[in-house]
């Protein structure tokens, strides 16, 4: 035999209500019929009340699967973005581990050099990740907590790598010279660069309460040092 579904308690509330209700109901009548007005009178009066009581459960079950239904449509929407921004900060991290200082910082700024001549240069991955981290915030808002904090922790350990990240790219420029640049600086851009890897980890880790890792998904190194890191 099949298993017997337990009936939802809302739904018990409310035929128990609506059973009482027309129980009232039929004895208020009853009373009517036998003259006694006044007590009829109370009868339909508490069955207008446990009448009340039915409209109410199932308005309320109403309301709250209407709520339950906005936030998983809220967090299925919410899911792509935060797993493409958890993506590109796990990638920030894989690459930090084998690869230089320098080759690693080069990644998050395409050169509009390269693209002298044609349409459009692409976004730097950057201002793409930064995209999707403004999108993950906006649709975490709708989701509600805990992915709100999620959210915000994880934007939070962005904008702090992504402020070191564009003031290595300023220091560069204003250098001229890669070379003499690394050469001059680089025991601090080197602290620099790895606080920036630290604040990426802890947003892949925040983000991955809205977006969890899958078995596919690649090992991120757990202690990861740069090619050229002391």
């Amino acid at each position: 035999m099949p298993p017997v579904k337990a009936v939802p308690f809302w739904r018990a509330l409310a035929t128990a209500a609506g059973a009482v209700t027309v129980a009232a109901l039929g004895l208020g009548f009853w009373r009517l019929l036998e003259g006694a007005q006044a007590e009829a009178a109370n009868w339909v009066m508490a069955a207008g009340g446990m009448g009340l009581v039915v409209f109410s459960t199932v308005q309320l079950h109403r309301d709250a699967q209407r709520e339950k239904d906005r936030l998983s449509a809220a967090r299925a929407k919410l899911k792509p973005a935060a797993w493409l921004a958890r993506r590109m900060c796990e990638d920030a991290l894989i690459q930090s581990d084998g690869e230089s200082m320098g080759d690693w910082l080069l990644r998050w700024h395409t050169s509009d050099l390269l693209y002298i001549g044609k349409s459009k240069a692409p976004e730097h991955p950057l201002s793409v990740l930064q995209q999707l981290m403004r999108e993950t915030v906006t649709l975490a808002a709708e989701a509600g907590e805990p992915d709100v904090t999620a959210a915000d922790t994880a934007f939070d350990a962005f904008i702090a790598a992504a402020n070191i990240i564009n003031d290595l790219k300023a220091r560069n420029a204003e250098q001229g010279r890669e070379k003499d640049y690394y050469k001059e600086l680089y025991d601090a851009a080197m602290s620099a660069s790895r606080k920036a890897v630290q604040h990426l980890a802890t947003a892949a880790r925040a983000l991955q309460a809205l977006a969890p890792r899958g078995p596919e998904e690649p090992l991120v190194p757990v202690n990861p040092k740069f090619r050229d890191e002391r």
